[in-house]
């Protein structure tokens, strides 16, 4: 008797050297461009554009580059956002004032400043100082009382030419003591 593997070899050799016998090699063939044709006529399918549209997503480079800019954009973006803050923090640390006489002329003008000191969480440019309201409204009076008396003291000497000379020759006096400091 022969051994399994010797009869394993024969029948595999026997299987390699038969050939199949086609019955109907016309109906296979019809089949396969049946298939072929049924392939290419689909026509438009989603897998078919998502495959045109993305197949960037698979070059390895380009994958790489755009997701380097897109966080260098994020990054330019948060440093932006940084700046605009600091800068708004800064705005709102000055103090504006757009016109020297009869900036407390009504009373509507010392409720609004009230409201901005109120809304600016009580900050100011120099220091950090907490006041009261009370203490806000008694400035302001002060403020405005000082500033009648001013323009009053303003119209006398306008009014009185020799004491208009005398306040003028003072304050040259002033000015040039100050610069001799």
């Amino acid at each position: 008797m022969k051994p399994e593997s010797e009869k394993y070899n024969e029948v595999l050799n026997l299987l390699r050297k038969s050939k199949p016998v086609l019955d109907s090699t016309d109906d296979i063939e019809r089949e396969v461009i049946k298939r072929i044709s049924k392939v290419n006529s689909s026509g438009l399918r989603l897998s078919g554009v998502l495959d045109f549209l993305f197949s960037w997503v698979y070059i390895g480079w380009v994958r790489r580059t755009l997701i380097a800019a897109s966080a260098a954009l994020v990054l330019i973006f948060i440093y932006q956002q940084a700046i605009i803050l600091k800068r708004i923090d800064a705005i709102s640390r000055q103090t504006v004032v757009t016109d020297k006489e009869n900036l407390f002329t009504h009373s509507d003008e010392i409720a609004k400043l009230l409201m901005v000191y109120r809304n600016s969480g009580k900050r100011f440019p120099s220091k950090t100082i907490t006041i009261s309201e009370s203490q806000m409204n008694e400035l302001l009076e002060s403020v405005k009382e000082l500033q009648i008396k001013y323009k009053d003291l303003e119209n006398l000497i306008e009014g009185d030419p020799e004491l208009k000379k005398l306040v003028h020759k003072k304050l040259i006096e002033n000015n040039n003591n100050n610069l001799n400091l």
